[in-house]
């Protein structure tokens, strides 16, 4: 990263000239020289007023970095976004009293539409959640929030609201705290406030495990041999069987497909939609006599209605042992008992998948590698394995055989 403060050749202002990851902007400052004399090696001036003139170009030049780091890490590096980001980083530098006329909700609105093109759309929905939720926060406590409001006295009534009032989830509430979090940062990056009490490690993310199931061995062989009464159902069937084989998301059920076969038919090769990350996946018997039924082409439906249609499925597959799954709601935990069928998920495919093959003896890093896991505590979280499981995966070790550690 390269940032150059330099002066249009002719003229009396200053701009800033950015290259990046092989992204060239230019912008300008609003800096205007007067009767100061600009220096090109030190990207200062001299003469009248140059003390203020070189303390408001070493701030911009600072915002813009931080601002480059930003979308850097946040995936939204372009042009668009940094020329974007300079015009709010000058308009509060130049004109600080700028920043009192954007509320936290306003500049979330003005965030979601500048993510729209580069965000996903999932990302985009579960957005407009979290300002929703805020905009109730406002309208119940008749305030307009500004970004000096959001410290930690504000946290916790926000937490509160969404807890007893709105009776959310524990984990709904957490990702509206991390959007939160996210719109804070980057408002302070544009230079709307200095506010940094939302990096408090205080100021944190709620969750709770997830009490989610998944299918074993036996239940999708149950699933692979039901007799289906319709043809759409049978389709949502092999699709399903086909994810619990290879363990991508809903997103990437459209990629399994011949066109992303490799290594003579025996590996699928998927970037994935919501990491961008590419995995390559070795193909299960039945993936590729899933894949061979359809010639290479599955027929794929809408999510909404493929997480409707599978649990249709599994209830003909007999999928239907009682099962209790506890969540917390309005801070209580809440206990439902109902048919496991009636649980089944797009999502429970992949689950099954990463339990199935870690209870098989996979190396972890292995079904990392295809998940996306970052750290093996994170994955050991998402399979559903029980003590007992654990237990009896451990007695085919050596050491529980005797066979480590004899003297001779």
């Amino acid at each position: 990263m390269k940032i150059t403060i330099r002066q249009k050749s002719g003229m009396n202002y200053l701009y800033a000239d950015i290259n990046v990851s092989g992204i060239r902007v230019k912008a300008t400052l609003g800096i205007s020289l007067g009767d100061a004399t600009f220096n090109p090696r030190t990207e200062l001036v001299r003469g009248t007023a140059s003390d203020e003139t070189n303390i408001l170009i070493v701030k911009m030049k600072e915002h813009i970095m931080e601002l480059i780091r930003q979308l850097q890490k946040d995936g939204r590096l372009n042009r668009e976004e940094i020329k974007h980001g300079i015009v709010l980083i000058r308009e509060h530098l130049t004109n600080p009293e700028s920043k009192k006329e954007v509320g936290l909700t306003e500049y979330a609105e003005m965030s979601i539409e500048r993510c729209i093109s580069t965000h996903k759309q999932g990302t985009i929905r579960q957005l407009k959640v979290s300002l929703g939720k805020l905009k109730l926060y406002e309208k119940s406590r008749r305030k307009i929030l500004k970004f000096s409001d959001i410290n930690m006295h504000f946290y916790h009534d926000f937490v509160s609201f969404c807890t007893t009032e709105m009776e959310l989830a524990v984990n709904s509430v957490g990702t509206h705290i991390k959007n939160i979090k996210f719109w804070m940062n980057q408002s302070m990056i544009d230079g709307l406030h200095d506010n940094t009490v939302h990096q408090n490690r205080a100021f944190k993310k709620l969750s709770e495990p997830a009490d989610t199931i998944y299918l074993n061995e036996d239940e999708i062989k149950q699933i692979r041999y039901a007799i289906m009464p319709s043809e759409s159902l049978d389709n949502v069937r092999d699709i399903f069987i086909l994810a619990c084989y290879t363990g991508v998301r809903i997103n990437d059920y459209h990629k399994l497909d011949a066109f992303h076969m490799i290594n003579n038919g025996t590996m699928l090769k998927i970037r994935t939609e919501k990491t961008g990350a590419e995995v390559v996946i070795p193909l299960h018997p039945e993936a590729k006599r899933i894949l061979e039924k359809y010639d290479g082409k599955p027929r794929m439906i809408s999510n909404q209605k493929f997480n409707d249609y599978i649990k249709i499925v599994c209830k003909y597959a007999g999928i239907n042992d009682m099962i209790s799954v506890t969540r917390t709601y309005g801070g209580k935990k809440k206990s439902v008992v109902a048919p496991k069928y009636d649980l089944v998920t797009s999502h429970c495919a992949r689950r099954s998948f990463a339990t199935n093959a870690y209870l098989a003896g996979v190396p972890t890093l292995a079904i990392m590698a295809i998940t996306g896991h970052k750290t093996e505590k994170v994955f050991l979280k998402y399979v559903r394995v029980s003590k007992e499981e654990h237990a009896k995966l451990m007695l085919d070790h050596g050491f529980f055989k005797g066979r480590i550690g004899k003297v001779r």
